[in-house]
């Protein structure tokens, strides 16, 4: 029972990797940055709750796009797993050294060992694309759980906490899509 939720939570893995200068910031400081500004800007304009959460407002607007993002993920996925180029094999480029990733596995005798897998380039884009594809989903999926319980209780700060939550989600969404474009559009080209 628990590789099954091993296995399912395997795309979050790529929040454990070590070894990439900045990915802390990528990984949480700059959504909750952005979480920050974006709270601030709606509070500043004393927008209600009920006008981001309603049809047409801001957290369906900002679901609706996420909701085709997915299947984007998922063909990236695909391309970068089968893509044919030897330098996406190569080892990743860390500033102190390749980055690494802790993998857990058992042996033949049933004892588990840790160790450090270092990453190559195809790796750490699956594990990135898979992470986005995971993350869209599951925004979507809390989306769907949150608002019936928001439209019941009808709480300012039931209200804030759902908004909060969901523009961490799609900050750190968003964020990581753009460090994975930033990945592909430059950082794969040096060796």
């Amino acid at each position: 029972m628990i590789n099954v939720f091993s296995h399912l939570l395997k795309p979050f893995g790529y929040l454990l990797i070590k070894g990439i200068s900045g990915k802390r910031a990528y990984d949480w400081w700059a959504p909750a940055f952005l979480t920050i500004i974006s709270a601030a800007y709606f509070c500043l304009l004393k927008v209600p709750t009920t006008d981001l959460l309603k049809e047409g407002g801001f957290v369906k607007s900002v679901s609706s796009f996420i909701s085709n993002l997915p299947g984007f993920y998922i063909a990236a996925l695909a391309a970068i797993a089968t893509f044919n180029r030897e330098q996406i094999d190569y080892p990743l480029i860390g500033l102190n050294g390749t980055p690494f990733i802790k993998v857990t596995r058992t042996k033949e005798n049933g004892k588990t060992v840790d160790t450090q897998e270092k990453l190559t380039r195809r790796l750490f884009l699956c594990m990135l694309f898979s992470f986005l594809t995971a993350l869209s989903i599951c925004i979507l999926m809390f989306n769907a759980f949150v608002t019936p319980l928001t439209n019941v209780l009808n709480n300012d700060i039931v209200n804030w906490c759902y908004i909060i939550v969901f523009l961490f989600f799609t900050w750190q969404m968003l964020v990581s899509t753009f460090f994975g474009l930033y990945y592909l559009g430059d950082r794969i080209h040096i060796n």
